[in-house]
Order: C-alpha cells, then sequence, then structure tokens
C-alpha cells in the first residue's frame, strides 16, 4: 500500500497561515531575481557580441532587440504548455520542480557559453522552457495552499506575492548591470554576471523543494495515461499552431515550416481523438472540436431550431455553441464561450506588451545615448534605469486604487475593468510619444548632452499604463471566466504578452522597411523634410506610439461592445 506524505487538499480547519507559504514566496524572491538580474544585461551583452561578431553598432543594436523580445515571446508562450502540463499529468509541484531544474541548466549553459551567439541562444532557449512552464502554475500553487478557514488570507499572500516579484526585480536590475560592468573592467575569467542569477534559481529550486513535506499537492486531474495523452494533445496542436508559427520560421525553410505544421496538427488531433475513445473529455478542446464539426454537420442549427423559445442570449440560441450545450450541458459549453469572448479583447491588449517591454531592449538603447553621471562622482548604468518600473509599481497601486479610480468614478465616469484599460493603452501610447520626444531632443543636443533622468517621466506614465492594464486584465479575465477556465484563460493572457513581443522583433528585423512606409505617411502630415531629420530611433518610437493610439481607440470600440457576465465559483 502506496504512503503519501504530504496533503492534497488544505485542512479545512486550518486558520494561520499555511506551513508551505514561506517557501513559495522565497522561491519566488530568488526565482526573480534570476530572470531579472539576467534580462537587466541581456540587450547590452547581446549588443557586444554582435559588434564582436563586425557587425556596425546600430544593426548589432537591432539584432540584439530582436533578440531578446524573440525570448521574452518565448518565455511568455509556454505557459500553454505548463499548464495543461501541471493540471493534467504531473501536478504543480512536479512541474514546477523538473522544469526549475531546466531553467537552471539554462544559466548554466549561459555562463559558459556567453562569449558565442549559438551558447546564448542554446541558454535562453531553456530558460523561456524553464520559466515560462512553471509561470502560470507557481501563483496557482500558492493558491492551493488555502482552505475555507484562512481563505480571507488569499489577498494578503498575493500581495506578498507581488511585493517579493518587484523586490526581486529591483535590487537584480540594479546589481547585474553593474556586476557586468566590473567584468569588462576587470577582464574576469568567467561571468558572475550570468552565474549569479543561476546560483539565485538554484537556490530558488532548492528552497521549493526543501517545503516538499509541508506544501498541499493537488493531484492532477485525469493524470495517469489519460493525462500524458492530454498532455500530448494539447502539445502538439501549440506547436503546430502557435510555437511553430511563432518561432519556427527563423530556424526552418518554407518547405519544413509547412510539413512541420501540418506533422504536429495531424499528431495532435489523432492523439486527442485517441483518447476520446478511451474515455470522452469535456475539456476546452473537446467543446471546441465538436462545436467545429457540428456546425458542418448541421448538428448545430437542428440544436438552436429545438431551443427556439429559449432567451435571445442563451447559449442554446448559439450560432456555434448551440449543439455542444445540448451535449455537454449548460456549464460546460458556456466555458469555451467565455474564453472566445475575452480572447477577442486581450488579442488587442497585445499591442501594449509589444510597446511595456521594450523597456528593456530599445529604451536601453536609448539611455546609452545619454547622459548617466550622478552626484558624488557615480554613473549609471544604461541597464539600471528600468529599476525606476518596481519601484513605481509599488507605490502607484495604492495611489490609483485608493486615490485615482475613486475620484474618476465619482466625478468623470465609472471605472469599469475595460475603461481602466483603455485608459491605460492611451497612457502607453503617450510613455512612448515622451520617449520620442526625448530621442529627438538627444538628436538635436548631441549624444551624452541630455541626462538620463529624463526618462524618469516616460517610465511613470508606462508604469502608470501598466497598473491600469495588467493587473485590471487579470482581474477582468477572473471575474468574466468560469472557475474550470480560469486556467486557460491565463494561459491566453500570458500567449497575448508572447504575441506583443514576437511583433517588436518582426518589427525589429524588417525595421528598415517599416520605418519607410511609416516615414511616407508620416511626411504627408508633417513634412517629408521633418522627417528625414529625424533618427532612425526616434521613427521607430513614433511608429508604436501610432501603433499604440490606433490599438487603444478600437479597444476602446470593443470595450463599449463587450457586454459583463458574471459567474459564481461553483461555475
Amino acid at each position: 500500500m502506496s504512503k503519501t506524505n504530504h496533503l492534497t487538499a488544505p485542512d479545512p480547519k486550518e486558520t494561520g497561515w499555511p506551513k508551505g507559504v514561506k517557501y513559495i514566496i522565497g522561491n519566488e524572491g530568488c526565482e526573480r531575481f534570476s530572470f531579472y538580474g539576467m534580462k537587466s544585461v541581456l540587450q547590452v551583452h547581446m549588443t557586444a557580441l554582435f559588434v564582436a561578431g563586425a557587425a556596425h553598432e546600430q544593426l548589432a543594436e537591432e539584432h540584439a532587440q530582436e533578440v531578446v523580445h524573440l525570448f521574452v515571446a518565448g518565455v511568455y508562450a509556454f505557459p500553454m504548455i505548463g499548464a495543461i502540463i501541471a493540471d493534467r499529468l504531473l501536478g504543480k509541484y512536479k512541474t514546477i520542480l523538473w522544469l526549475s531544474l531546466v531553467y537552471c541548466l539554462g544559466h548554466l549553459v549561459l555562463s559558459l557559453g556567453e562569449n558565442t551567439v549559438t551558447g546564448m541562444m542554446m541558454g535562453l532557449g531553456l530558460i523561456a522552457i524553464g520559466s515560462g512552464g512553471i509561470k502560470p502554475c507557481v501563483s496557482a500553487h500558492v493558491g492551493d495552499q488555502f482552505g475555507k478557514a484562512n481563505w480571507n488570507l488569499v489577498a494578503k499572500v498575493f500581495q506578498a506575492f507581488y511585493f517579493i516579484i518587484n523586490f526581486g526585480s529591483f535590487f537584480a536590475t540594479l546589481a547585474i548591470p553593474v556586476i557586468r560592468n566590473w567584468e569588462q573592467q576587470y577582464d574576469f575569467a568567467f561571468s558572475i554576471a550570468f552565474a549569479l542569477p543561476g546560483v539565485l534559481m538554484l537556490l530558488a529550486t532548492i528552497v521549493f523543494w526543501m517545503g516538499r513535506k509541508v506544501f498541499v499537492h493537488v493531484p492532477a486531474n485525469p493524470g495517469g495515461k489519460l493525462g500524458l495523452l492530454d498532455a500530448a494533445t494539447s502539445t502538439f496542436l501549440f506547436m503546430g499552431l502557435i510555437g511553430l508559427p511563432m518561432f519556427g520560421m527563423e530556424f526552418l525553410s518554407t518547405t519544413e515550416f509547412l510539413i512541420s505544421c501540418a506533422a504536429c496538427i495531424g499528431a495532435g488531433l489523432a492523439t486527442f481523438f485517441y483518447r476520446q475513445k478511451l474515455q470522452p473529455d469535456d475539456g476546452f478542446i473537446a467543446v471546441s472540436l465538436y462545436s467545429i464539426g457540428a456546425m458542418f454537420s448541421g448538428t448545430n442549427y437542428v440544436a438552436r431550431t429545438k431551443a427556439a423559445n429559449e432567451e435571445a442570449g442563451s447559449i442554446h440560441r448559439n450560432w456555434f455553441f448551440a449543439a455542444a450545450a445540448e451535449r455537454f450541458g449548460t456549464i460546460t459549453a458556456e466555458g469555451p464561450r467565455a474564453v472566445i469572448r475575452i480572447v477577442s479583447v486581450f488579442f488587442i491588449v497585445s499591442m501594449f506588451w509589444a510597446l511595456f517591454d521594450q523597456h528593456a531592449s530599445s529604451w536601453i538603447r536609448q539611455a546609452k545615448q545619454m547622459n548617466l553621471s550622478m552626484w558624488g562622482g557615480w554613473s549609471l548604468l544604461p541597464s539600471q534605469i528600468s529599476a525606476l518600473n518596481p519601484l513605481m509599481v509599488m507605490a502607484l497601486i495604492p495611489i490609483n486604487n485608493y486615490l485615482i479610480y475613486p475620484l474618476l468614478s465619482k466625478f468623470v465616469i465609472e471605472m469599469t475593468p475595460l475603461r481602466k484599460m483603455t485608459l491605460g493603452m492611451f497612457m502607453a501610447s503617450l510613455a512612448f510619444a515622451c520617449v520620442a520626444i526625448l530621442q529627438t531632443w538627444i538628436d538635436t543636443a548631441g549624444a551624452k548632452n541630455v541626462h538620463a533622468l529624463w526618462q524618469f517621466f516616460p517610465y511613470l506614465v508606462i508604469t502608470q499604463a501598466e497598473v491600469m492594464v495588467s493587473i485590471t486584465g487579470l482581474e477582468f479575465a477572473y471575474t468574466q471566466a468560469p472557475t474550470r477556465m480560469k486556467s486557460t484563460i491565463m494561459g491566453f493572457w500570458l500567449l497575448f504578452v508572447s504575441v506583443g513581443n514576437k511583433f517588436v522583433a518582426v518589427v525589429t528585423k524588417f525595421q528598415d522597411k517599416m520605418l519607410d512606409w511609416f516615414s511616407t505617411i508620416i511626411g504627408t502630415v508633417v513634412g517629408a523634410e521633418r522627417v528625414a531629420q529625424s533618427s532612425e530611433l526616434a521613427m521607430f518610437f513614433w511608429l508604436f506610439t501610432s501603433l499604440m493610439f490606433v490599438a487603444a481607440i478600437f479597444f476602446g470600440l470593443r470595450a463599449t461592445l463587450y457586454t459583463y457576465k458574471s459567474y459564481s465559483q461553483d461555475e
């Protein structure tokens, strides 16, 4: 008889803090230091590598920027796989532990292979799999530790969670660039700047492992063979529909790419139908595929006819899900419909992430051209300025919750989640207008004649946008999705962060063509001569300012058409 030495459900009588929380919080602090520390020097380091490979400085910066955003895109794409593996096959604890080891291996490869592009790409790939895979699991795992008696502490633990994330980010962004600078000055034999984040990630893994006996281990459902088939189905379909289209064209020929996509989709569908024969499933994929089949077979039309007396908004009269509601039940069919409605909102938000994550790339490129000297004879490093973001986040959250939102709701308009997000997206456009104006000033005054502290203002605006879009977006998703679809929604939320970063990588890769097109359009408004006097980086900022402004308008229109629907915890 097997014996487990851990709980599989929280103690319903426990009123205090769960014993495992301290290990999860400690793990998160170390992991975030690891990730943001490495990321803080990535743009600068990759630029140096490309310059060493005989690339022109500007071209090297653009290549480095493309790599940074492809890496971030990978980090935010892989949560779709991590969530399925955790929920269906291994459980959250094992998923986090094993992928943390992949994460550590990635840091080791970076530290050993930092002087080659190949070594860096291999290390970044492993980190993307590890970091991305555990991303949707950690916050869900901390929530699993709480039962009914201490559920009132959940809000506090997530506040601590968010604080430790920003705490780790702030100190990592200050410390790791300094260490890398010392390496350059004193010609260290090995990379401490990449090794130290790896040590912190190893420490994070050890701290997490230490809590294994006191954690609540919610078992995977269904687990076993069925869980393996579910994970395989999702992985194949993800690679065929998302993974390869986003990243495959970088490495495969067109023929290889098309064959690989078709093979992955075919394998995913074959695995899915085999799994359904063993035991029918009513998850997102099952309901969606059944609905597609019902559309072509006419079953959906028949189901709608039967439900003619239902209310107009009933899912039993829905043009796509009527047959699914008849077969799987109203609540089950409502899940995928809610996901599609929310995804139609999230898709536009991907443009926000295209702008926000540039504080780790193009904003650093701008900072390198600015005066970095400070009082007392010391100087900032370009990568350190982004430490403003986590500090501002911690300050702006209470200011918004207790001052800005109440005042706007009282004197202007009720601040619903989608209105907050719409305003935040316009703020993001304003932030890029600020850096575009700064870049024009730098181009006019000359390099090193504009102080880097002027970036404080765009950082303040983009961080305010982050608070209004990111945090509010999660709130919106969780209130608008049925309980069983919340993990799926989180996966899509993170996926659209990936889409935004992929978009930046594509624009950077084809920057010359994009800027020629944009310059022609802008030239008709402000004059071709004025556009010709602007640097490529300034025009790059103005391009994203305009794209974000247009996206914010479309988002606002979508928000006005969105009908809110609340779901109880049992739905």
